[in-house]
């Protein structure tokens, strides 16, 4: 968040945010003093989002069911990249290999 004070005006610009604690991100906290002109970027506004332990669960489920038919880390990569390949818009978004972590899968 930034807060800029203009001539007595104060303006506060909040980028993208979540009043939600995320794993990689802490939530959203209430500023201290109401400013006169608030900006906020809101990608999901107004978008009701299914709660994480779902949405983790559903991830989860679906990497375990590859793994108990047979998959392997290396499919599950190969799935991905197919699936980059199909999608220009993440072209930009790499995928990294780590054989430890994928020993461990």
């Amino acid at each position: 968040m930034f807060m800029v004070d203009l001539v007595g005006v104060r303006v506060l610009y909040t980028g993208d945010y979540s009043r939600e604690e995320d794993r990689h991100l802490r939530a959203a906290e209430i500023p201290q003093f109401s400013p006169d002109i608030c900006i906020i970027e809101s990608t999901y506004g107004m978008q009701l989002h299914q709660p994480r332990n779902v949405r983790e669960k559903r991830f989860t489920d679906v990497i375990h069911s590859t793994i108990s038919q047979g998959g392997r880390a290396q499919e599950l990569l190969l799935i991905l990249d197919v699936y980059w390949s199909n999608h220009p818009e993440i072209h930009n978004i790499p995928i990294y290999y780590a054989s430890p972590l994928a020993k461990s899968i």
